[in-house]
């Protein structure tokens, strides 16, 4: 029997891909198989175990007429797996806070051998095949010492067409040469990087040794059309021995995994000729009811194939599950089944911190895909690798629509003809092996893709691609924008791009929600799905570590807390963690919506719904590496970010005061699975403890799918509100889960005057100042941001990536308060930055605190990069010889004029420091605050 994983039932075979290589006198040296959600009857037996082993870094163990046979392995290995996790190569003796580091370090050929095959007698007269699920990434395969053949791929299995060379009746001996070394230049592809999965030696997946009829079905492609209510079945018999064949395939078909039975009649397709390989082409009617494959609603059907010869002399059977979508490119936006779809997806970069290589199993996919579902994405895009098949299978049951890419991202595209024929050969490769799957729908070359020759390369590569049409095609992921593409997947539009550092849309204006991106999509004739948004960070959480029980260790986390600790605020990670990450989900949240607000947009890429672990560790989900959660963000919550039924609002700003209307427009977009009718769309206005201040609905309005339609808008006065507060704005459709909220903040524009005469409001810090806090007075300084001794730029936004591997700022993750505390008492806010913070923070010149005492916790802080902890404030107090000093290095007393949330906040901080609650716990001396300011500034009390 072979090998069963979850959800499956026995004897379920893999699609074996169609390659030829001729290497010596060999004529038949490798044959590609059916994919592994293809059931077919054939014996098979398991190879995986315990096999001898040996490393061979110099290359000097390749055999010469089967002679270097004689001398058995010396070492052991269980395969499936790699040499990482059974501990062989190099041992790492350093760390680095750039990526996750590995154990054991490998890059080579390494043998493997297993002496102990039995083969049935009963077996022969078959055509006996070994198959590899996945290995990294030339192999080489010898049995009972003779050359069997050469395989390279690093996406579909390798297999070799061993019948020569085997005994039946008797022990045989497999022996792989296996070979990760880089082989052609393609170093950064997460198919081998060590940002991610690493370059593995190994095999991974199922191992076997496979029996078939002499004549028997390589090769099913399902072609279904949707319209003609049709599927083209397009079939490779193979017949090496050149018989002449008669027989027939008999096609039934039924869904499966539905909730509606159907089963279709057979067809009997007949078979004749004598070559060696046979292709039959047939159509297959799917009756009048078909049942359609989408996100909402994915159906699926399993297609039937038995084999027979009219004298009985041979016979085979496979299944192929398939689903009936059309997946096209209709303007500027895509549709499926004519109907318009918005991408909502997230990048899989091969992130696999266990094993450092990716699952082939089933449950462990269906976790990842499914979480996908639970957050609300409805697209995986495989960032330069191609997954295995039990990936395929987990998306084409919860309905999600995968980009796939050969692994590619080189920086001379197109220059090297040998690793051009190369990827030509894996697209390939890949089409035939995992074509039939429905949720197979983008395809793309790969990566950022530059070199001389990349247009003419590319171009060519699209022309091949086209001859399978169950795809759309874009040449690259991020650039080149190539003609002939089916859609692009373009960088530009986002608020922040690569090195963008300050200019990018957060850090320039306070926010409105009227900005989209219109006139990106102008310029493109086809869908634009936007490449790698929302790359928004937040701080690590160190409690993570514990979950790193493989071949990839966190020692960049342990650096980050070393750093942390040495700065003496490890006791505040966990509330940099939190903070930072509300702040990232609010800062995700608007980018959501200005894509789903931009009429004719195709979707986004998120980069991504998971950590990243490399490339100066990036942690930029809202669930771990392991997608699993992070508690600062529910997926209920998350999911609905990205409805695919949104309401949006559309407003100037999300700062007002009392003596103004709140003006908005209301608008609903709607990507679900059917067109609303009469749609009610209710709204609120609420304060932060629940009660409302305003309420209304606006006129049914019907919501076509694919159209963002305005439902009404809002002019709401509020003259009654008496004090600073938040509101919350809510919109609902009546009826279903679609619901979105927005946040504002509202000002008095008069305040009232403040008693604050025992207060010592200046600027400056001198004799004066110093001398009336000696004296045990109240000093509140404004300081003069010029004079701050500081390299921290004032970046509101969090930040994007990493500051390492950009080397560009925003460089912080937010502010860190405590809202309860007196200072705020007429300055509501949360403990975490929010869009009301932008002009405190992008008009400010943070102060560096790290000479300050641990004591001295800034009321509020900013949140530092993990690569650079720094203590670093924007409002302090302490107590400083017998006085007590509020110190902000806001520019407060420069904005006030325009705006109204600097007005509140001195006012706030003014009226602490004049009140009795004004008690702060740290004692500081005079050198202290100096070390503040720039070395010039006279710092001498005697001057």
């Amino acid at each position: 029997m072979f090998n069963t994983i979850p959800r499956r039932r026995p004897n379920v075979r893999i699609f074996f891909q169609c390659f030829f290589l001729c290497c010596g006198t060999l004529l038949l040296c490798a044959q590609d198989r059916l994919p592994e959600k293809t059931q077919r009857q054939a014996a098979s037996l398991p190879i995986d175990g315990i096999w001898s082993f040996k490393l061979d870094p110099l290359n000097v163990a390749i055999p010469v007429k089967g002679s270097n046979f004689t001398q058995k392995l010396p070492e052991e290995i269980i395969l499936p797996g790699s040499t990482d996790q059974a501990g062989k190569g190099y041992k790492t003796h350093d760390m680095t806070s750039i990526r996750l580091t590995r154990l054991f370090e490998y890059s080579g050929t390494a043998w493997y051998e297993k002496n102990n095959i039995f083969l049935p007698e009963h077996w022969q007269g078959k055509d006996i095949f070994l198959f590899l699920e996945r290995a990294h990434w030339e192999t080489r395969a010898w049995v009972n010492g003779v050359f069997a053949g050469k395989e390279e791929s690093l996406s579909v299995p390798h297999v070799y067409n061993i019948t020569p060379y085997v005994q039946f009746g008797k022990n045989n001996t497999i022996r792989l040469r296996i070979d990760n070394s880089m082989i052609y230049n393609i170093a950064y592809t997460h198919a081998v990087s060590a940002e991610t999965q690493t370059n593995w030696n190994g095999v991974i997946g199922r191992m076997e040794i496979q029996a078939f009829d002499k004549v028997h079905i390589r090769d099913v492609q399902v072609y279904p059309d949707r319209k003609s209510k049709k599927a083209r079945v397009v079939f490779e018999l193979a017949n090496a021995a050149k018989r002449d064949v008669r027989g027939s395939i008999r096609l039934s078909c039924a869904t499966t995994g539905t909730s509606r039975n159907i089963s279709l009649p057979p067809v009997d397709v007949p078979v004749a000729g004598n070559d060696s390989l046979l292709r039959v082409t047939c159509e297959y009617q799917l009756g009048n009811d078909v049942l359609l494959w989408d996100e909402f609603s994915p159906q699926l059907y399993r297609l039937t194939c038995s084999l027979s010869a009219s004298d009985a002399s041979f016979s085979d059977e496979v299944s192929v599950r398939f689903g009936v979508r059309d997946f096209s490119a209709a303007g500027t936006q895509f549709t499926v089944n004519d109907r318009p779809v918005f991408i909502r997806g997230t990048v899989n970069s091969c992130e696999f911190p266990l094993t450092g290589y990716p699952p082939t199993d089933h449950a462990a996919w269906y976790k990842i895909m499914k979480t996908c579902k639970d957050y609300g994405l409805n697209c995986v895009r495989f960032h330069s690798w191609c997954p295995p098949e039990a990936a395929f299978d987990a998306a084409d049951e919860l309905g999600l629509y995968l980009q796939v890419e050969n692994p590619d991202w080189r920086f001379t595209v197109g220059e090297d003809e040998a690793l051009n024929t190369f990827y030509f050969a894996e697209a390939e490769k890949i089409f035939r092996a995992y074509g039939n799957h429905p949720s197979f729908v983008f395809f793309c070359e790969g990566n950022e893709l530059t070199g001389k020759g990349r247009v003419p390369f590319l171009k060519k590569m699209l022309e091949q691609w086209k001859k399978d049409p169950r795809h759309l095609y874009v040449a690259a992921s991020g650039y080149p924008n190539v003609e002939g593409s089916d859609f692009f997947d373009f960088y530009g539009a986002r608020p922040q791009r690569w090195k963008e550092g300050l200019k990018g849309r957060f850090n320039v204006r306070p926010l409105d929600t009227r900005y989209d991106y219109a006139d990106y999509v102008a310029k493109h004739p086809v869908p634009m799905i936007t490449h790698e948004i929302g790359q928004w960070c937040a701080y690590p959480d160190f409690r993570q570590t514990a979950k790193y029980v493989g071949v990839l260790k966190p020692y960049n986390y342990e650096l980050f807390k070393e750093g942390l600790r040495e700065k003496k605020m490890l006791d505040q990670a966990h509330d940099f963690h939190i903070a930072s990450g509300k702040f990232q989900v609010i800062q995700k949240k608007e980018e959501f919506e200005s894509y789903f607000r931009t009429p004719g947009m195709g979707g986004y890429h998120l980069l991504q719904l998971n950590d990243f672990p490399g490339q100066g560790t990036s942690p930029v989900g809202v669930t771990d590496v392991f997608y699993d959660p992070k508690e600062y963000v529910a997926a209920e919550e998350f999911r609905r970010m990205q409805n695919p039924q949104m309401p949006l609002l559309r407003t100037d700003r999300l700062v007002w005061t009392n003596a103004e209307s709140f003006l908005a427009d209301a608008e609903l977009v709607n990507f679900g699975a059917a067109d609303i009718r009469a749609g009610k769309m209710s709204w609120s206005i609420k304060y932060p403890d629940g009660r409302v201040y305003a309420s209304g609905a606006f006129e049914p309005v019907d919501f076509p799918v694919g159209r963002i339609v305005p439902t009404g808008k809002l002019s709401v006065p509020l003259n009654r509100i008496t004090q600073a507060t938040s509101l919350e704005i809510v919109f609902s459709l009546e009826g279903t889960d679609a619901s979105n909220r927005w946040t504002i903040w509202v000002y008095p524009e008069q305040l009232p005057e403040t008693d604050a005469k025992e207060v010592l409001v200046t600027r400056q810090w001198n004799k004066k100042t110093r001398q009336y806090l000696e004296k045990g007075g109240k000093v509140f300084l404004l300081a003069d941001t010029a004079l701050i001794d500081s390299d921290v730029p004032p970046g509101f936004s969090g930040i994007s990536w990493n500051a390492v591997w950009s080397g560009t700022p925003p460089n912080l993750l937010g502010i860190l308060c405590n809202p309860a505390h007196e200072a705020f008492r007429h300055f509501p806010t949360d403990f975490h930055s929010n869009w009301q913070w932008f002009d405190l923070v992008r008009y400010s010149r943070p102060m560096l605190l790290d000479h300050a005492p641990s004591s001295l916790k800034p009321i509020v802080q900013m949140i530092p990069d993990w690569n650079n902890n720094r203590k670093i404030g924007l409002v302090i107090e302490a107590r400083v010889g017998k006085g007590k000093l509020l110190m902000t290095c806001i520019h407060l007393s420069g904005i006030m004029p325009t705006s109204p949330v600097a007005r509140q906040m001195y006012y706030s901080l003014l009226k602490y420091a004049a009140g009795d609650a004004f008690e702060p716990e740290a004692n500081v001396t005079p050198e202290i605050i100096d070390k503040i300011f720039k070395p010039t500034w006279p710092k001498s009390p005697q001057k």
